[in-house]
Parts: C-alpha cells; sequence; structure tokens
C-alpha cells in the first residue's frame, strides 16, 4: 500500500513565483537558473520530473539549479514542508542543507541566501 503524502503545508505554485520573481535580479547578477522540475504525488515510484507544471496533478516537490560564477546549488522544496539544499562554491566541499519551512514565504529569504553565496 503506498504511503499517503501530505501536500497541504506549502503551495508550490507559490513556491514558483517567489522563483520567478528574482529571475531578473540574478540574471543581472550573472547566475543562471534552470527551468524548475516538478514531481507529481499521483505518479508511481519512481517517480519523473516534469517541466511543465500542466502535466503534473498533484505538485510533490519543484526543483531549480542555479549557476553563478562562483558556484551552483540545487534546491529542491517539497509542499510537506521541507527543502534540500545543495550547494558548491569554489574548491570548497560541497554543503547540504536540510530546512523546514513553516510557509511559502520563509522560501524567498532560503533562496536569497542560497544565490548570494553564487
Amino acid at each position: 500500500m503506498e504511503r499517503r503524502i501530505d501536500l497541504d503545508n506549502l503551495d508550490l505554485d507559490q513556491a514558483a513565483l517567489l522563483v520567478d520573481q528574482r529571475r531578473r535580479r540574478w540574471s543581472a547578477a550573472g547566475i543562471t537558473v534552470a527551468r524548475i522540475t516538478w514531481m507529481d504525488a499521483h505518479d508511481g515510484w519512481p517517480r519523473p520530473l516534469y517541466e511543465n507544471r500542466r502535466l503534473v496533478r498533484r505538485p510533490m516537490s519543484l526543483g531549480l539549479e542555479l549557476d553563478g560564477t562562483g558556484g551552483s546549488a540545487w534546491i529542491v522544496l517539497y509542499a510537506g514542508g521541507w527543502a534540500d539544499v545543495d550547494l558548491m562554491v569554489g574548491d570548497a566541499d560541497p554543503v547540504a542543507e536540510y530546512v523546514e519551512p513553516a510557509t511559502v514565504a520563509e522560501f524567498g529569504p532560503l533562496l536569497d541566501r542560497v544565490s548570494d553565496r553564487l
């Protein structure tokens, strides 16, 4: 029996808007962002990633990759209320971080903190 995932904590469409609001600033700073990827909770395992939001019935996660002159970051926000961040800056060891934003609004400062390192 498949475990039901609680997806009521964070609205991933609102989180995608926070990403879009930062694209111009990131571009001006030399940071590129790949298209947002989506995972659908209705799909079986392994769940595929989609770049087209319209193909996702019940968003489980959104992911993005940021590439700057100083490094790269991979961020995945899960609707259940957590985010995984992987950061590689210069010659430093990679950093992995687990964050539990209580609201979508807290995702914006996380994006800013990560992008500022690039």
